[in-house]
């Protein structure tokens, strides 16, 4: 069988699972001769359905961000050197194309794989098993993609696997919110932690309060030149209340069965639709060839990159409540198991910033 060019053989027989009952996310198993098979073809079209690319893909993308994030907190991962205060780490050790990221990748792969379900909708405690030194490592045997088993990349093996389990062990650390009925937490899935990472800030990958601290302080420097009249804004600029129109409240947004869905989708889906209305504004406004560009355009390009910055999260738990078999009974606490802490804070952020922006507008209105 060859699906989407990730396989080039059928399931192997180690993915079969006897009894299993079909995804709630995927639909994606069968029975074959009393025993269930992974239809593959299914599990990887449900995969590029929701995120435009393969189950391998989306693993490498996900543990790709996943070690990215560890590395970053704990510099000294991977060196060779001793950890005592002062000492020289040397030089950092290098992840082999497949030891680190995509031995990760291929954990995350082979877990929802064999569970029948979406890369992202793997629990962390899933993954961490097949790190168990008794285990055999997934190089061994089992199904694999194509890329892992035939691109020569060395991913799978003892030694890499052994490598992976303390970056597997940093993200299972942090503790989810408990949901209202009976206090339990949710599972920690691989797609909720890699939002909480992305939305976590002094990291590469989870920068957001600079992009905001920088639209501030365009408009703070838009203030003092305009006060001091060397920058006079035109007719075009003051308009520009009347036409964005950042005030507006959050539509609500409606679910596949007509049901509203949380409440946190609706802020960040306006607060991304701002980002296209605010880029449009800029492309609109007069053009200044060379230089630097005028406060009130730097103020509009860095609030519309702090809206856009939710983008992909956004899209993201969208998918997630429309791939509901039933409209769960309570949203909210459904928001919880999905949207990370750390993401709201950057969502209630960003639109502080927008209602800042929309005050200053207003104000060159009145000018």
């Amino acid at each position: 069988m060859n699906v989407s060019g990730a396989y080039t053989s059928p399931p192997l027989p180690d993915a079969r699972r006897a009894g299993a009952a079909p995804s709630r996310r995927t639909g994606t198993v069968r029975r074959v001769d009393g025993d269930v098979e992974l239809d593959a073809d299914g599990w990887e079209s449900r995969h590029r359905a929701v995120y435009g690319c393969g189950a391998w893909e989306r693993a490498c993308r996900q543990g790709g961000l996943m070690t990215a994030w560890h590395q970053e907190q704990d510099p000294l991962f991977g060196a060779s050197a001793s950890r005592r205060h002062g000492a020289d780490p040397g030089a950092r050790v290098k992840w082999p194309w497949g030891s680190g990221p995509h031995t990760l990748g291929l954990l995350l792969w082979r877990t929802a794989y064999d569970a029948g379900i979406l890369v992202d909708e793997v629990p962390l405690a899933d993954v961490l098993r097949h790190c168990d030194p008794a285990a055999p490592p997934p190089a061994a045997g089992g199904p694999m993609p194509a890329a892992a088993r035939d691109g020569g990349i060395g991913a799978g093996g003892v030694e890499a696997v052994a490598r992976v389990r303390p970056v597997l062990l940093a993200h299972l650390t942090p503790e989810l919110p408990r949901t209202a009925r009976a206090g339990a937490r949710p599972a920690a899935t691989v797609g909720y932690r890699v939002r909480e990472i992305l939305a976590t800030p002094d990291w590469d990958h989870g920068d957001w309060p600079a992009v905001i601290a920088l639209a501030r302080q365009a408009m703070r420097r838009a203030d003092v030149l305009r006060e001091q009249g060397t920058w006079r804004p035109g007719a075009r600029e003051r308009s520009l209340y009347g036409r964005v129109s950042l005030d507006r409240e959050p539509a609500a947004v409606t679910g596949a069965r007509g049901g509203r869905a949380p409440g946190w989708l609706a802020r960040a889906t306006h607060l991304v639709g701002l980002a296209d209305v605010l880029t449009g504004a800029v492309e609109a406004l007069p053009r200044d060839d060379g230089g630097t560009p005028e406060p009130l355009v730097q103020a509009l390009q860095a609030t519309a990159r702090a809206c856009a910055g939710l983008r992909t999260s956004s899209e993201e738990v969208r998918q997630l409540w429309a791939a509901e078999p039933q409209e769960p009974r309570d949203a909210a606490d459904w928001e919880l198991s999905h949207v990370p802490e750390t993401l709201r804070v950057q969502t209630e952020e960003t639109r502080e910033l927008v209602r800042t922006l929309s005050a200053f507008l207003w104000t060159l209105a009145c000018a």
